[in-house]
C-alpha cells in the first residue's frame, strides 16, 4: 500500500510526462519488477496509465480517479485525505472522523455519495463521477458568529476556483449555493462540532458539492440544477485548489470579502419570500451585514436573518 501511493504521487507530479521504471525504483527504493507489479495492479484498478518499453510510465491527462495522493500532491498544506468510491454523505463521515481524530485539517471526498445531503437535511444528487463532493475540517475554537462567517468565505473561494477553470462567472444565493444562468451548480453545507460547557465550536466541517460534468438530473431537478458541463478535469487538482483557496481566503480582509460576495449576490435589491417566527413575508433584501446576516425591508420594518430558508420572488440571475 505504502509502495503504490508513492509510484501514484511520483506519477500524478509528473503527470502526462513519462518516467522511467528506473527512476521510480530509484526514488522508492525496490526493485523494478516491484514497480511493474504495482503499476499492473494500478491499471487494473482503472488508472489511465501508457507504458512504453524506452520512455517508462506517464499518467494520461484524462486520468479522472480521485485519490488521497493525487489531491495531497497539489494542496498547500500537509493534512490527511482521504478518496472513497462511494459513501453515504462526506460530511457524516467527516463527524464521525473529528470525534475519533484530533487532527487541525482533514479532507474526505467520494466518488459518489448514497445520501448526500444538504440545509434541511434535503438530499443532494451525487451522481459516479460526474461531480466533486468533498467536507473539510478546521478544527480551531472560535465563537459561533466567527462561524458563520466560513459558509460566505467558502463561497467566494468556489466561485473563484470556477472562475479561474473555465471563465464562469457564478452568482450566489444567501447563504449557500452558487448558480450560473438561474440554476443551482453548488452547494455548500457547513457544520459545527461545539463544546457545550465553553459555548465555543471546536472544529468547523464545510461541504461542497458541486455538478461538475452531469448529464442528467431527476426530474424534480430538472429545472432547478446544471452542471459545469465539463468533461476531462482534474478533479483532483480541482478540489485542492477549492481548499488552497479557502485556506488563502480565510486571511484576507473579511469586509473585502464579503463585498464581493454581495457583488455576486443573486438576491439583493430582489423581492424575497422568507419565514421569520413562524410566518412568511414578501420583502425586499437590502444588504448583507458583516455577521453574514440578511437584512430584509418590508414596508417601513426591516428584519435581520441569520439563517433560514428565502425563495426569490422576482428572478433575476443574469
Amino acid at each position: 500500500m505504502i509502495l503504490k501511493s508513492g509510484v501514484l504521487k511520483i506519477l500524478e507530479k509528473n503527470r502526462n510526462t513519462y518516467i522511467s521504471g528506473q527512476e521510480l525504483a530509484k526514488q522508492l527504493n525496490v526493485s523494478r519488477m516491484s514497480i511493474c507489479k504495482v503499476i499492473k495492479k494500478l491499471k487494473e484498478e482503472g488508472y489511465n496509465i501508457e507504458a512504453s518499453t524506452n520512455k517508462g510510465y506517464m499518467l494520461l491527462d484524462n486520468n479522472d480517479i480521485l485519490s488521497s495522493e493525487a489531491i495531497s500532491c497539489y494542496l498547500d498544506k500537509k493534512m490527511d485525505v482521504y478518496a472513497y468510491k462511494t459513501i453515504d454523505s462526506t460530511n457524516t463521515q467527516m463527524k464521525k472522523f473529528a470525534v475519533d481524530n484530533h487532527v487541525d485539517y482533514a479532507l474526505i471526498v467520494a466518488e459518489h455519495q448514497s445520501a448526500g445531503r444538504g440545509r434541511f437535511n434535503r438530499n443532494f444528487y451525487s451522481p459516479e463521477k460526474q461531480g466533486i463532493y468533498m467536507s473539510l475540517l478546521l478544527r480551531y475554537n472560535q465563537t459561533f458568529n466567527d462561524a458563520t462567517l466560513i459558509t460566505i468565505q467558502s463561497a467566494v473561494a468556489v466561485k473563484r476556483v470556477i472562475k479561474k477553470l473555465c471563465g464562469i462567472d457564478t452568482k450566489i444565493k444567501w447563504v449557500n449555493d452558487l448558480y450560473y444562468q438561474g440554476k443551482k451548480i453548488c452547494g455548500i453545507l457547513t457544520e459545527a462540532i461545539s463544546d457545550f460547557e465553553s459555548g465555543m465550536i471546536e472544529a468547523i466541517i464545510i461541504g461542497i458539492g458541486i455538478n461538475v460534468s452531469t448529464k442528467q438530473f431527476p426530474e424534480e431537478l430538472l429545472d432547478k440544477a446544471t452542471s459545469l458541463g465539463i468533461e476531462n478535469i482534474n478533479r483532483n487538482k480541482v478540489i485542492a485548489m477549492i481548499v488552497n483557496e479557502i485556506f488563502k481566503i480565510m486571511n484576507e480582509d473579511f469586509n473585502n470579502v464579503l463585498n464581493e460576495y454581495k457583488d455576486a449576490s443573486c438576491i439583493l435589491n430582489k423581492k424575497i419570500e422568507f419565514k421569520y417566527k413562524g410566518q412568511i413575508y414578501n420583502g425586499i433584501a437590502k444588504d448583507i451585514n458583516n455577521l453574514g446576516n440578511l437584512i430584509v425591508k418590508c414596508d417601513k420594518q426591516e428584519y435581520t436573518l441569520n439563517s433560514g430558508e428565502i425563495s426569490i420572488v422576482q428572478k433575476n440571475y443574469e
